[in-house]
């Protein structure tokens, strides 16, 4: 099990900890909440549910709020074995069917995200809608530069010396506003992470299948940080997503639900009162009541 300083254990209302199996292996999940649609939460490259540590006790009296640890996470099980999106796909599903949820609102952050947007394409008749937190996208630009590059980077987290390269690259996510107390946190529960279970992540991303895209007619919502201009790429990514409105959040890093969880959870609020009549509001009124203006830290855009 992870020992995340994040730990949702801590959290209100406690979450039940339930495992899913995939292929004899163990899938491990929370569930808080309750509600015939879940909403399930998938962390990035490295993270486990303690990532959404602000999100699901807010959520839970409105929703049920699903935390998915994708295999090599947390409290799933980590063999060394290939960690490919379609391993990741089977497990979010094992954990769909083992609720028995017909349709789900899938949330995903980094390579999350990228799972949530994959799940999304092979079982569409499964997804109410697809909600990004500054997600990973294989951008059908320059594809063999960017495959290759995935494979160098795969290469040097195989390396003796794979801490130091880990931390490197993370420290390419944050930001000057990101407090140390969320670098060091995010940091270390990555590098909590098995060696063989980040490289071969990485290697996974690297397929050529994922570059390829059609379009995928749901409802789709984006939580953008705006320190690496994610706005250039919009036009393109809605050519796979032509239903995707976003939001831009300025002075956060790739971890927005962590640097600044109350914008983040009134964007969630604001767009999931979209697609189901809004029971109340799920933060403070100033926060997520719908039809509230957004903070001036954050800008919509839509269709």
């Amino acid at each position: 099990m992870s020992t995340s300083p994040l730990s949702l254990m801590n959290s209100s209302p406690p979450a039940d900890v339930q495992f899913a199996n995939l292929n004899g292996r163990r899938v491990h999940y929370r569930s808080v909440g309750s509600g015939p649609t879940p909403v399930i939460f998938l962390s990035g490259w490295g993270c486990d549910t303690s990532l959404w540590v602000n999100q699901a006790p807010v959520l839970a009296p409105h929703y049920r709020v699903l935390l998915i640890d994708l295999p090599g996470h947390g409290g799933s099980d980590k063999p060394d074995i290939p960690y490919s999106i379609d391993l990741f796909l089977g497990a979010v599903n094992a954990v769909v069917e083992q609720v028995q949820a017909p349709k789900v609102v899938a949330v995903g952050h980094s390579l999350g995200g990228m799972v949530a947007y994959e799940y999304a394409r092979r079982w569409p008749e499964k997804i109410v809608a697809l909600i990004w937190v500054d997600a990973a996208f294989s951008m059908p630009i320059d594809v063999d530069q960017q495959i290759a590059g995935l494979r160098k980077r795969a290469e040097e987290f195989r390396s003796p010396d794979y801490e130091a390269k880990v931390r490197s690259f993370v420290d390419q996510l944050y930001v000057p506003e990101t407090p140390t107390a969320i670098r060091e946190t995010v940091t270390e529960s990555i590098l909590s992470t098995p060696q063989h279970v980040l490289a071969s992540c990485m290697e996974g991303l690297a397929d050529p299948r994922l570059f390829q895209h059609e379009t995928l007619d749901i409802p789709a919502f984006a939580i953008f940080s705006a320190f690496w201009n994610p706005e250039r790429f919009v036009d393109l990514i809605k050519k796979t997503l032509p239903r995707l409105q976003y939001e831009l959040l300025t002075g956060v890093g790739h971890y927005p639900m962590l640097e600044k969880p109350e914008q983040v959870n009134a964007a969630l609020g604001r767009f999931l009162a979209t697609l189901s009549p809004c029971e109340g509001p799920i933060m403070e009124i100033r926060l997520i009541c719908p039809g509230s203006k957004p903070s001036n830290r954050m800008r919509r855009r839509g269709n």
